[in-house]
C-alpha cells in the first residue's frame, strides 16, 4: 500500500490514479467502460423553457409526469433537452434499472430533477458496474437510492480513473471497507472532491497522520471539503493560540476550528471575555481543552454561573480547568456534587474530593468509589444518587444535606 500511495503521489492532479491490486483486476476488466458524460447543469424552470411547449415530444412530457413524478412545467423544460428523442426506450430503460435496483419513487424523481441527462445513459454498460462497486463496498440497495439521490453527479465520473482509485485512496488511510463506506455516507461529495487530496497532504505536513488523521477523517469528514486556504489559516491560527503542531492537543483544536466560522469564533471568544477572563485565560483554556468553543453559549453561561454562584469557585480558577464545562450539569456534575455534599456530612470522607477529577471518572469507579465502598450506606446513598439523577438539584433542598455544609467548597 505504500508503494501505491506514492504512485498516487507522483501525479500532478488530484484525481488519483493507481496501481490495482491483482484481485481487482477481473473486476475492473468486467465493468471497463468508458465515462459517461452527463450534463452538470440541472433542470430549471425558465421562461425561455415554458416557449418550448410546442416542439417539446410530447410523449417525453407525458413520461416525466406519469413514470418520473416531475411537475407539468418541469416537465416541459426538461423534454426540451430531448429533441432528438424519437421514442421513450432509453428512458424507461433507466426507469427500469434504477427500480430493479431498489430505487424508490422520491430517489428516481430527485436523480432526474437534478440530472436530466440520465435519461439517456446507458444503464447496463455505464450504471450498473458503478452500483455495484457501491454494492461492494457496504451500501444495500436499500441505502443506495438516498445516497445516489443526494449527489447524483457521482454517477457522472469515471469508474476506472475516479470511484475505484479515491476509494483505494482512502482504505489506505482508513484501514476497511466499513470505515471508507461510514466516511463517504457523512460526505458523499467527498468521493469526488478535488479538496480532499491536498487537505490531507496538508495535515500531514503539520504533523497530523496516522491515526489522528483517521480520526479526523472519521470525526470531522466535511472539514476535508472546505478550501485549502482556509485549512491553512486554521492551522496557523491554532499556533497562534498556543498550540504547537507536536502537542497532542494540536489535532483536536484543527479539527474544533474547522467546524466554526471566522464569525463564530470571534463570537464566543468575546463572550468568554465576559467572565473576567484574559485573552491569556481565554488561550489557556483553548490550549487545555479546545472543545470548549464547541459549546454554545447558553451552556458555558449556565455552568459558569453554577461554579461560581453554587460552588464560589474563582472565574480564573476555572480557566485552567476548562474540561468541567464539556459535562452536562444535570445528568453528571450536579448529582455527583450533590452526593459529595452527603458523604461530607455523615462524615463519610477520608480525603476530600476536587471537583476536576471526580468529573473525569466513569459512572462505575464514581459509583465504586463514593457509593460502594460504604457497604452499611451504600443503599441510601444510591438512592439519593439517583434521585439527583433523576431530578438534579441545586443547592442544600434535602434532609441530608441539611445536616450541614450548605456551602461547601470542593
Amino acid at each position: 500500500m505504500a508503494s501505491t500511495k506514492a504512485q498516487s503521489l507522483s501525479k500532478p492532479h488530484y484525481f488519483i490514479s493507481f496501481v490495482i491490486p491483482p484481485s481487482l483486476h477481473s473486476y475492473v476488466e468486467q465493468f471497463s467502460t468508458k465515462p459517461l458524460s452527463l450534463s452538470s447543469s440541472p433542470s430549471s424552470l425558465t421562461e425561455a423553457a415554458m416557449t418550448l411547449t410546442s416542439s417539446s415530444p410530447s410523449f417525453m412530457v407525458n413520461l416525466l409526469i406519469d413514470s418520473f413524478g416531475l411537475s407539468k412545467q418541469s416537465a416541459i423544460a426538461t423534454s426540451s433537452q430531448f429533441l432528438h428523442l424519437k421514442t421513450d426506450e432509453k428512458p424507461l430503460s433507466v426507469l427500469t434499472f434504477l427500480k430493479n435496483n431498489g430505487f424508490e419513487a422520491t430517489h428516481i424523481h430527485d436523480i432526474i430533477s437534478k440530472r436530466p441527462r440520465f435519461l439517456v445513459a446507458d444503464a447496463e454498460k455505464n450504471l450498473k458496474p458503478k452500483l455495484k462497486l457501491l454494492e461492494d463496498l457496504g451500501l444495500s440497495k436499500f441505502e443506495l437510492g438516498a445516497f445516489i439521490s443526494a449527489n447524483p453527479s457521482i454517477l457522472t465520473y469515471s469508474l476506472n480513473k475516479t470511484l475505484l482509485p479515491r476509494i483505494l485512496f482512502l482504505k489506505s488511510y482508513l484501514g476497511t471497507d466499513e470505515n471508507v463506506l461510514r466516511f463517504v455516507k457523512c460526505c458523499s461529495l467527498l468521493l469526488v472532491s478535488n479538496r480532499l487530496l491536498p487537505n490531507i497532504r496538508h495535515l500531514e505536513s503539520h504533523g497530523i497522520g496516522g491515526l489522528k488523521l483517521k480520526s479526523l477523517l472519521l470525526q470531522r469528514p466535511y472539514m476535508f471539503n472546505q478550501k485549502l486556504r482556509r485549512l491553512k489559516e486554521i492551522t496557523e491560527k491554532v499556533k497562534e493560540l498556543g498550540i504547537e503542531s507536536h502537542s497532542k492537543m494540536y489535532s483536536h483544536a484543527v479539527g474544533f476550528m474547522s467546524a466554526m466560522s471566522k464569525e463564530t469564533w470571534q463570537r464566543k471568544f468575546v463572550f468568554l471575555k465576559s467572565f473576567g477572563w484574559s485573552e491569556e485565560d481565554i488561550c489557556t483554556a483553548f490550549q487545555k481543552r479546545p472543545a470548549i468553543f464547541s459549546l454554545s453559549e447558553e451552556k458555558l453561561q449556565k455552568s459558569m454561573d453554577y461554579f461560581v454562584d453554587e460552588l464560589k469557585y474563582d472565574e480564573k480558577y476555572l480557566c485552567f480547568h476548562p474540561h468541567i464545562f464539556i459535562y452536562s450539569l444535570e445528568r453528571r456534575l450536579i448529582p455527583r456534587i450533590n452526593l459529595l455534599k452527603v458523604l461530607r456530612s455523615r462524615e463519610l470522607l477520608k480525603k476530600d474530593a476536587n471537583l476536576s477529577s471526580v468529573s473525569v471518572l466513569s459512572e462505575k469507579v464514581f459509583l465504586e468509589k463514593y457509593v460502594l465502598s460504604f457497604r452499611e450506606e451504600a443503599e441510601s446513598l444510591l438512592k439519593f444518587y439517583k434521585g439527583n439523577k433523576e431530578n438534579p438539584r441545586i443547592g442544600a433542598e434535602s434532609a441530608d444535606l441539611k445536616k450541614g455544609f450548605v456551602t461547601i467548597k470542593i
